[in-house]
């Protein structure tokens, strides 16, 4: 079935197949462990205590059926954005409008996010870059310097990327590497995490939901299958598999190497770390390697912006493809191998949206809301192509899934992503007919959200939002009508 419906569905000849398997698994793994590696640990921490070693492991097993179902997807859509033409083959334009503006909107979200984590960073030494959460006219500064750089990479193209993305992401792993054998066999004091630290119920299942910012970068890989003759499912198995080891060891790591100090102003306080791996590595007695960190909190962020930078120059394709965005911001370049105006207008985008952004912590929160309802379109598509009914019945519980984590995120995050599929929707009414197979979608986010809104208790909301989800995935497959493709 997935044959026939690849009928028609082409990539421009002018993409160049350069990225190998080394670099696919890069684009997953280098946007899983952007910024989220470098202050996450600590937000977890402070929400959870000694339990968010678990929080991440838990979050990752979570995610992990997701995972499978995309990697499944990536091999029968091995095209250029892929993560959008797949729903307009099953769902249909209008759908596919929906989920790309998810994904660009996440993603345009995300570039601020990153360059502000670099900026915290950077204030561990220079601290007149940022004051009281935000930053300061020289904060901004870099910041900006940081995303036209980013950019201008992005206009090289896929080799001129995959280079610079390979570069990155396999340099931050080897210092990871060294943090976790050198602070764990060096400062590990086991008595860290044995205290007493009871976080509630919904402490909890907010720290799983901010996990999926980090782990929601394993789609990456996706994003670029039609410019590789690599397996791109295997790719992002290996880097999800790579990233759960690495965000289950460094929280560990980080919270036993605290000293008693740190720990004796509470666990709230270390949401408020500026550089929260940088500040364990010294007090395990190794300032080299807080310095490194330091480099590292320019080098992490900026390369997560750099691969969501140039996911967002491939989504502009797909959603071109079908039928939502003008010819023109698909077009694609001969000579660079990519469509170069999106890079241009999303560029001065990117450099808007400094400004607009909150805090770190508070940002991160609407990022994951967008992620977690884009994904769910994967599981009912995989479900409504597929005649394996092992797939079947993993596209079900991935979906379920889903609804729990974006419930997890709480109102108003919730709220937003609702938003953003409202909009879109009525936005691709004059253009399409095809609106019907959209419908679930926006019912299924707006009900969600109003279960998040009402704030029942949260061992009362988890049965009635898996309910709720198992009612909307039965409408999603059941209404399903796909498009054709625009000739790009």
């Amino acid at each position: 079935m997935a044959d026939k419906l690849n009928i028609g569905i082409k990539d421009n000849p002018n993409f160049r197949k350069e990225a190998g398997i080394f670099s696919l698994i890069a684009f997953s793994l280098g946007n899983i462990i952007g910024s989220g590696i470098l202050l996450l640990p600590a937000v977890t921490a402070s929400l959870t205590g000694p339990l968010s070693p678990i929080v991440w492991l838990v979050g990752g097993v979570l995610l992990l059926p997701v995972v499978i179902v995309y990697s499944k997807l990536a091999n029968i859509f091995p095209f250029v954005g892929s993560k959008i033409r797949f729903i307009n083959v099953t769902h249909g334009k209008v759908m596919a409008s929906s989920v790309g503006w998810l994904y660009l909107i996440g993603t345009l979200l995300t570039i601020p996010i990153e360059a502000e984590a670099t900026a915290n960073y950077l204030s561990y030494v220079f601290p007149s870059i940022m004051y009281k959460g935000y930053p300061t006219p020289l904060g901004y500064l870099i910041e900006g310097v940081i995303v036209i750089l980013i950019y201008s990479l992005v206009y090289l193209g896929i080799k001129g990327l995959s280079i610079s993305v390979n570069t990155i992401t396999y340099a931050k792993l080897g210092i990871l590497a060294l943090y976790i054998l050198a602070v764990g066999f060096l400062d590990f004091h086991v008595s860290n995490l044995t205290m007493n630290f009871s976080p509630s119920f919904s402490n909890f299942f907010y720290a799983i939901a901010l996990t999926m910012f980090a782990y929601g970068g394993f789609r990456s890989a996706m994003v670029y299958a039609g410019e590789s003759k690599s397996n791109t499912g295997k790719a992002i198995m290996i880097a999800f598999i790579i990233s759960m080891i690495i965000y289950t060891l460094v929280p560990l790591i980080f919270i036993a190497s605290l000293s008693s100090s740190v720990l004796s102003a509470g666990w709230s306080s270390l949401g408020k770390m500026s550089a929260p791996l940088a500040e364990s590595a010294i007090i395990a007695g190794i300032p080299a390697l807080g310095a490194l960190f330091i480099l590292d909190g320019v080098i992490s962020p900026s390369g997560a912006s750099l691969i969501g930078a140039g996911d967002m120059i491939r989504y502009s394709y797909a959603l071109t493809k079908s039928g939502s965005f003008p010819k023109a911001l698909g077009k694609v370049d001969p000579k660079r191998g990519i469509p170069v105006l999106p890079v241009m207008l999303f560029g001065v985008f990117s450099l808007l949206t400094l400004f607009l952004s909150s805090t770190f912590e508070q940002s991160i929160g609407y990022l994951v809301a967008t992620r977690i309802l884009a994904y769910s379109t994967g599981p009912v598509s995989l479900f409504v192509i597929s005649n394996d009914n092992k797939n079947k019945l993993l596209s079900f519980g991935s979906f379920l899934i889903t609804g729990l984590i974006f419930s997890f995120v709480g109102f108003p995050k919730t709220l937003f992503g609702t938003m953003v599929i409202l909009l879109s929707i009525i936005a691709m009414l004059p253009f399409s007919k095809n609106y019907i197979p959209a419908l679930w979608y926006l019912g299924f986010s707006g009900v969600v959200t109003l279960i998040t809104l009402i704030s029942l208790p949260t061992l009362l909301s988890l049965p009635i939002v898996i309910i709720t989800s198992a009612a909307f995935f039965y409408l999603a497959t059941k209404t399903a009508r796909g498009d054709g493709e625009v000739d790009v």
